[in-house]
């Protein structure tokens, strides 16, 4: 196995996605996300998601299940996690942008192989060719601060457009009365 490793704040990191089998481990995924100076609520609903991808999390014969999708909701998410539609959004896309997660289907999410499947050397490549294959984002291992410079940029996008929005000509359209209908008794 050929892995090109770069190194970020002492930490290995394959970023080759070219690698073949186990790239990351438990140990160091935890301590970057321990390291994140993200909201609990984000950290809680990547524990939720990681967990949803066991089929046996869901009753399912874990022989046939493919692993790395998640078939969850939103909604579903929410309940899991025991927090509102917007405590659940916001840390959804922020793992969609660092490239943790995408979305394969309606309601079916994969989780990065590199960072969340374990299985054979076989199984990882057959998974890391799929991610591969549906142009899977490139993962980013995030600095310590980055959640809040993306929360702030966010932001600021948002503000930028409220105020284009505000700044366009609002043109009344004339009122229409409708013809007042006589009630019959």
């Amino acid at each position: 196995m050929y892995v090109t490793v770069e190194k970020i704040k002492g930490r290995e990191f394959a970023v080759s996605a070219e690698a073949k089998g186990y790239v990351l481990d438990a140990r160091l995924l935890m301590d970057v996300l321990g390291s994140l100076k993200m909201p609990g609520s984000w950290f809680q609903v990547w524990c939720k998601l990681v967990a949803a991808q066991d089929p046996a999390y869901h009753g399912v014969d874990r022989t046939k299940a493919p692993r790395g999708y998640v078939e969850i909701s939103q909604r579903e998410l929410q309940q899991r996690c025991s927090l509102s539609a917007a405590s659940v959004s916001e840390p959804s896309q922020f793992f969609h942008h660092i490239g943790w997660m995408r979305t394969s289907k309606p309601g079916v999410v994969q989780l990065n192989p590199w960072l969340t499947v374990a299985g054979t050397s076989a199984e990882q490549e057959k998974w890391q060719k799929e991610w591969n294959a549906a142009k899977g984002p490139a993962c980013i291992i995030p600095a310590p601060d980055y959640p809040a410079e993306w929360r702030a940029e966010r932001a600021k996008v948002k503000k930028a457009a409220e105020a284009a929005r505000r700044s366009e000509k609002v043109v009344a359209l004339k009122r229409r009365q409708l013809p007042v209908r006589k009630a019959s008794a």
